[in-house]
């Protein structure tokens, strides 16, 4: 049975020649929907605009407009209808006028189920070649599509990579008529990219290519501006385009209600009204991804302003500074937190504290509670999201702990080293993710490791578990992986989990992830229609820039090098 309805449009001048045709099929049975029959031909042409029918059954020999007229008419103007006529004479010439006028068959009076059957699979045989055809087109449109987004990408992109890191003298060729002259300039970053690509089956191509169309839409574009996908983040999205400060303010507002934070996790959206040209991009850059240091930290959306300062920069030591602010779910706003970049990172929580000396002592005393206690309540860390930390300050004040405790870790039990770093990696994916509590609790987690022994013995349901785990990352190794999270999962206090994994398999859970990775990546390679950027994210990583350095540290060499090598 068709998947769709088609719509049948039978044209009679005799009352019961019609009503004969109506009552000949049980014509729902067969997916049609069968029409209110029509009089004549005049008729017929007159509801066809609204009724929009796809097949039409006429009678020849009709008043004011007969059917071969009619048929010629339709034929004509509607070539896409299927027409089939219907007759009492047995006429050569009539016969050849409706092959003539565009009809694919005719019947003869009296018209019996067997033979209207027989026209009407005729008919829906070619109303389906045609609609396979036309979504097959479609494909390949949208794929064209797709593929020149994708290009211009690149194109952008290694014109943003020259601008940050030089290159040489060779500026990359941008095909685009479209430039960056007296536009403003807005990024959109998202924080979980690698799950929302999941909505279409971890497809590079065409996850930027519908968040690009989305982001178009809702800026309203005129043709002329600019919006690519940067290569190195696929996280973040560009936008150069003319706007006032309130056109930007807008859209900012309608990217936050587009991507609701339920589905899409946290974004943020960048505004830098000053008029820039192409060739300020890199600097443009620099300065929204500081601003992106001064969002609050936390999973929810936030605005943020690069705003052009009116006084003299020398004053001030910056042309701009930045303003945040949080959106919350329900459409609430907190109020604007300001201030220039310098004193967002001079202000660092927890920099009165004498965090190294104090933290170190009480280390090697080996006081625990007194250790935490320092760490999440005398900095106030534990009350980072409602106490208003920035990104920047969480990052910083994480990072201090864990470089202290790395460093007591390497001077007093390396043999702990591997499962230190598996955990700081977790509270790096972590911070990536705005996810406060998690940080926290990773933290938590490697900071009581210091303190954890081995005595207890690996019972019979750990080791099924550590099992269940292997071959869980060994199948999924593309998901989110982190040790808390699989602690969780499994009920399992994660740095016995660690030490357990470890013991059992003798690498940790992070570098058995690391290395299936790798090795799925480089069965990817062999796929020369495969782009790197596409197999990062297939392989679990948002972050080409990171997946490149990962590989390189595992392979000893660049994806673009590896894959050059393998012929």
């Amino acid at each position: 049975m068709n998947s769709r309805i088609y719509r049948v449009l039978a044209a009679d001048d005799e009352y019961w020649s019609r009503e004969n045709i109506r009552n000949l099929l049980p014509w729902e049975e067969y997916s049609f929907e069968f029409l209110e029959p029509a009089c004549d031909g005049e008729e017929v042409l007159e509801r066809i605009p609204e009724e929009q029918p796809d097949i039409i059954l006429t009678d020849i020999n009709m008043p004011f407009l007969n059917g071969l007229e009619m048929l010629e008419r339709i034929h004509k103007e509607y070539p896409e209808i299927i027409t089939v006529a219907i007759s009492g004479y047995d006429d050569f010439q009539k016969v050849k006028g409706v092959f003539i006028s565009g009809g694919i068959d005719y019947l003869l009076k009296p018209v019996g189920k067997e033979e209207l059957i027989a026209v009407l699979t005729k008919a829906l045989g070619i109303l389906e070649e045609r609609a396979a055809k036309k979504e097959q087109d479609e494909s390949i449109r949208q794929q064209e599509y797709r593929l020149s987004s994708y290009l211009e990408d690149g194109e952008y992109s290694a014109l943003l990579s020259q601008k940050l890191y030089g290159g040489g003298d060779t500026q990359p060729h941008v095909s685009s008529t479209r430039t960056f002259s007296e536009v403003a300039t807005v990024m959109v970053k998202f924080y979980d990219i690698t799950e929302i690509a999941a909505l279409w089956n971890h497809d590079a191509l065409t996850t930027s290519f519908n968040i690009k169309s989305r982001l178009r839409e809702l800026f309203g574009d005129t043709g002329k501006t600019v919006i690519f996908n940067y290569r190195n983040k696929m996280s973040e999205f560009l936008l150069a385009g003319a706007a006032d400060a309130a056109k930007l303010e807008r859209f900012a507002v309608n990217v936050l209600k587009e991507f609701p934070v339920e589905e899409y996790g946290p974004v943020s959206v960048v505004l830098h009204e000053q008029a820039s040209s192409l060739d300020d991009i890199g600097t443009i850059y620099r300065e929204m991804i500081a601003a992106l240091m001064t969002r609050p930290f936390g999973r929810s959306h936030s605005i943020l302003h690069c705003i052009q300062k009116t006084q003299k920069p020398e004053e001030h030591g910056n042309d701009f500074h930045m303003n945040s602010r949080t959106v919350l779910t329900k459409e609430q706003t907190q109020p604007e937190i300001g201030g220039s970049v310098q004193d967002g990172i001079s202000a660092c929580k927890g920099a009165d504290i004498r965090l190294e000396d104090e933290l170190s002592h009480l280390l090697s005393a080996n006081q625990k509670s007194a250790a935490e206690r320092l760490v999440f309540d005398v900095s106030h860390l534990a009350t980072c999201e409602e106490d208003g930390w920035t990104y920047l300050d969480v990052k910083q004040y994480v990072g201090r702990v864990t470089n202290i405790l790395y460093g007591f870790v390497r001077n007093q039990t390396p043999e702990l080293t591997a499962q230190i770093e598996e955990s700081m990696e977790n509270i790096d994916y972590y911070m990536k993710c705005l996810d406060a509590k998690s940080v926290i609790s990773s933290l938590r987690i490697l900071l009581g490791s210091l303190w954890a022994n081995d005595s207890r013995k690996d019972s019979d349901s750990v080791m099924a578990q550590v099992e269940h785990i292997h071959a869980y990352i060994e199948k999924s190794y593309y998901e989110t992986f982190t040790l808390t999270s699989l602690a969780e999962q499994y009920h399992v206090d994660a740095s016995y989990l660690s030490r357990t994994f470890s013991k059992t398999y003798g690498e940790t859970i992070t570098a058995f992830l690391t290395r299936t990775r790798m090795e799925h990546a480089i069965e990817l390679m062999r796929d020369p229609d495969r782009k790197l950027e596409t197999i990062s994210m297939l392989v679990g990583y948002d972050d080409y820039n990171y997946f490149s350095r990962v590989f390189r540290k595992k392979m000893g060499v660049s994806p673009s090098e590896y894959r050059g090598r393998m012929g």
